[in-house]
């Protein structure tokens, strides 16, 4: 036991915890994109065989510290929900709104001033087909044709 004290002190388990720390950050942020970092915080843990694995908590204003990845997210507190910017959604279920938002497309402008062209101007061109048989029969088959 007082070998492993001695291995984390060293700045070869400093590296590995850091390393697991980051991990455990982007997971996070990924999941929460909105989140307020500042109200979280993150802590390492080692095991025996020199491996090192990280864990985030909330941090709530009583000083309690709440785990997010092992706790159920029925029971999360408002304070919680704030922090990790799901309160915004206007009464939605939070679990069913997208996390990371989607840039819209532009929506082309349209002048309804102009009449709309006739289908008979659209179909009246002759179609082209991108799509020919010599491109999927074999050779015999076309010659058949």
């Amino acid at each position: 036991m007082d070998a492993l004290l001695k291995w984390m002190k060293s700045p070869e388990a400093q590296q590995i915890a850091d390393a697991a720390e980051d991990k455990v950050w982007n997971e996070f942020q990924q999941q929460f994109p909105n989140a307020d970092r500042s109200k979280f915080a993150s802590q390492g843990n080692f095991a025996k065989n020199h491996t090192a694995s990280a864990e985030i908590f909330f941090k709530n204003s009583s000083g309690v510290m709440t785990s997010m990845f092992g706790s159920d997210k029925r029971y999360w507190s408002p304070q919680m929900k704030t922090a990790l910017g799901l309160d915004d959604v206007n009464g939605f279920p939070y679990q069913l709104s997208p996390l990371k938002t989607k840039k819209l497309l532009p929506i082309p402008v349209v002048d309804f001033t102009k009449a709309a062209p006739s289908i008979k101007k659209i179909f009246d061109s002759p179609i082209k087909n991108l799509c020919h048989t010599r491109l999927f029969l074999p050779d015999e088959l076309q010659r058949n044709i």
